[in-house]
């Protein structure tokens, strides 16, 4: 594996060429020439690229791995159970620095690229090889794929789905080597195909990865700072019990080299925020848990101490199966460990159509939450589909209660026209403790029209999308009673995209809010004399107007970088007022050479009251992310954070006077002004030569400045160090 293509197994290999462009415009021939060469012996299948590209214009930086979004690249999909829906991902840029994952018609997102690796869960890694080499008139990469770290069909001919995409920064286009339609609403069923492969052989599927951890924390107590040191023993092993399926086991697992959570500015201060899955265990094979409306979010088990996982498929249905035992710490008395069961199936009908039916339960001792739930998806003419889904659940502690969810949606992708009509109702006791539903008892009906143009071949812009966007929402008793919606917004999203890559939005934005008296039964102000306090009555309905422009840069070679900002006004639901809103979220990537990556975030928001001027809230969210790559298994990060929040007291919008809060006991408590000023560091030295095989040494510490808001007056709050071993045994033809 030296990415020189010129040995004579290359020369007999099946010849893969004629690429041509997907987004942002399809069907037409590509700007550069691309040639890849495929051939397998019987442990694994080998992959030869050769991307032609004119001198000097390649980006390539030796990244961490699955961070090479910013290159260019190349990435191979492999429809492995020929289902024409998901497909595994092995990408790679000019060095031959990888990036894997899994790719499903089912979870991908909107609003980006189905052929990019945005569209991709990338935090799934594979065992595989690499080796690329940049020439001055492109790149070439050698691949080797073991058949022991991908499922695929239990048959003795194999039919493959094979897809192969090519990401060229300098132009800002995607390539394709099946002819890909923007107009059908699959991705993957437009593969070509690899056609007869027999003889293969996986032997024994077997790893065994044993991790040890020693972590030191310290905390500030009144006679210094206090140290604690812990040593820790945990395991994994995956087994391969046939082809198409795998089992996982874990024992104490740990999760130290999850990086923090990138801080969030929440939109709705009403509910909570939603923050993906990082860690290994349940990341991989996670495709298979994939349950609409987030019925499974795997971050619910939150201390396990084991899990047993099991996913594969058998023809036409995918299986999983997942059970864990959470730490004591994470109950509800914190003596009693939760006990999770996640079962997932989901059958294939026709060409690309689905159904599927989710179970989880969450047990407490007598305490549990158990939800069951069906969803299909259908589509026929290739670009029309119909979702229907619906869930029930029963909780049961103090009392027992039990709700429902259900939803029908019907679009139309469409080259140039598309659609969606969705119309979905979360009743209000319905409750998930094994998946993230963040809000429930509204009823939510959504209008969505797209209208795409194409610029002419070599003309200033590529492509225009305009998405008209409209939405009500009832209370979901209101809804049957044909009551006036609580919110109606309305929306135009205006994009370009610019040739070289740039694209520019502008979406205007209109919406009236009324406030749900229910939400404030809690309230109180003071009455009029100033002697006891009255019930507070909410505002009454707003109104309000915001614009958002959203600008992002080319990937060049050096830097890149991203601007989206917010202005106008927007209901404030802690008051029941409007506010004037001022939002700002900017990007910056810095590569300065091959192996230091600077990264910078800034998150800002400012809500000023419109009634007089005054500030209501501030919150600012910086963040700083160094990467220095010594080699592709060696690299030193760091990643700063700081956290502001300074929000003023609480007023009546009509009396001014200052509002407080109802205690189950009767006691009243100011709405007071909150503030704080929190900042996080974290250094890790990561030795990864392949996923599972790793030295970690990590050093973080939290400071707190929240007393004064100056950053001068910063005291440490926590400190931690920790060293990780973790090796992958992968056990070979049963030795």
């Amino acid at each position: 594996m030296d990415g020189d293509l010129t040995e004579p197994a290359w020369q007999r290999a099946a010849v893969f060429t004629e690429f041509t462009s997907y987004n942002p415009v399809d069907g037409r021939p590509a700007q550069d020439d691309t040639e890849v060469r495929i051939w397998y012996a019987e442990d694994a299948l080998y992959v030869g690229i050769r991307a032609f590209a004119p001198p000097g214009t390649v980006q390539a930086t030796l990244a961490e791995r699955d961070r090479i979004s910013s290159d260019d690249w190349v990435a191979v999909h492999l429809d492995t159970f020929n289902d024409r829906r998901r497909s595994f991902v092995f990408a790679v840029n000019a060095f031959g620095v990888q990036a894997d994952g899994m790719r499903s018609d089912v979870s991908a997102g909107p609003g980006a690229s189905r052929a990019s690796l945005q569209a991709v869960d990338l935090s799934q890694d594979y065992v595989w090889q690499s080796k690329g080499r940049l020439l001055d008139d492109g790149f070439s990469v050698e691949i080797r794929i073991p058949f022991k770290s991908i499922r695929y069909q239990a048959a003795s001919t194999q039919d493959w789905g094979l897809q192969i995409v090519r990401q060229t920064q300098r132009t800002g286009f995607q390539d394709t080597w099946a002819p890909t339609s923007r107009a059908n609403q699959a991705f993957t069923a437009q593969s070509g195909y690899l056609r007869g492969m027999s003889g293969m052989k996986r032997g024994l599927v077997l790893d065994l990865t044993p991790t040890s951890v020693t972590s030191t924390t310290g905390t500030p107590s009144t006679d210094g700072w206090r140290y604690g040191t812990r040593s820790e023993a945990s395991g994994d092993v995956r087994w391969g019990v046939t082809s198409n399926f795998t089992l996982n086991a874990t024992a104490n697992p740990d999760f130290s080299q999850v990086e923090t959570d990138v801080g969030q500015i929440p939109g709705d201060v009403r509910f909570a925020l939603f923050f993906p899955e990082l860690r290994p265990f349940f990341v991989e094979g996670s495709e298979q848990f994939d349950a609409p409306n987030r019925l499974v979010n795997t971050r619910a088990i939150v201390q396990p101490l084991g899990a047993l996982k099991l996913t594969g498929k058998i023809p036409r249905t995918d299986v999983g199966l997942l059970s864990a035992i959470d730490a004591p710490s994470s109950g509800s008395d914190g003596q009693t460990s939760p006990r999770f069961n996640i079962v997932r199936l989901r059958r294939d009908l026709g060409e690309q159509s689905t159904a599927g039916l989710v179970f989880t339960d969450r047990t407490e001792g007598a305490r549990f939450n158990r939800v069951a739930g069906f969803d299909s998806r259908l589509q026929f003419a290739k670009v029309y589909s119909v979702d229907l889904r619906y869930a029930g659940s029963v909780t049961r502690d103090s009392t027992t209660r039990t709700g429902s969810l259900w939803e029908v949606s019907q679009g139309r992708t469409g080259r140039s026209y598309g659609y969606r009509y969705n119309i979905q109702g979360f009743s209000p006791d319905f409750e998930t403790q094994s998946g993230f539903v963040n809000r429930v008892d509204f009823v939510r009906a959504q209008i969505n029209q797209r209208l795409t143009l194409f610029g002419a071949r070599g003309g200033w812009w590529d492509q225009r999308q305009h998405f008209l966007s409209a939405s009500s929402l009832w209370t979901y008793d209101g809804f049957g009673t044909g009551e006036t919606p609580l919110e109606s917004r309305f929306s135009i999203d205006n994009s370009m995209t610019i040739r070289g890559g740039w694209r520019v939005s502008v979406t205007p934005e209109l919406q009236r809010v009324a406030f749900d008296p229910r939400r404030y039964l809690e309230y109180a102000v003071p009455n009029a004399a100033g002697t006891d306090t009255v019930d507070f009555v909410p505002n009454v309905a707003q109104t309000t107007t915001t614009v958002t422009l959203s600008v992002n840069t080319p990937q060049w070679p050096l830097a890149s970088a991203t601007l989206n900002a917010t202005m106008g006004t927007e209901p404030e639901f802690f008051e029941t007022a409007t506010v004037q809103r001022r939002e700002v979220e900017a990007q910056v990537n810095l590569r300065p050479s091959p192996q230091l990556r600077i990264g910078t975030l800034l998150r800002y928001q400012r809500f000023v009251r419109a009634r007089d001027g005054s500030v209501f809230s501030t919150q600012v969210v910086p963040r700083l992310r160094l990467e220095y790559q010594f080699s592709r298994a060696l690299f030193l990060r760091f990643v700063g954070q700081v956290e502001s929040r300074d929000r003023s007291a609480l007023r009546d919008p009509r009396t001014e006077q200052p509002l407080f809060e109802r205690s189950a006991t009767g006691t009243l408590t100011a709405r007071d002004a909150r503030r704080s000023l929190l900042g996080r560091a974290d250094w890790l030295i990561s030795y990864l030569p392949s996923p599972g095989t790793v030295v970690f040494v990590g050093y973080g510490t939290g400071v707190d400045a929240s007393a004064t808001m100056r950053p001068t007056d910063l005291e440490r709050t926590s400190d931690g160090a920790f060293v990780k071993f973790s090796y992958l045994f992968r056990v070979r033809n049963g030795t």
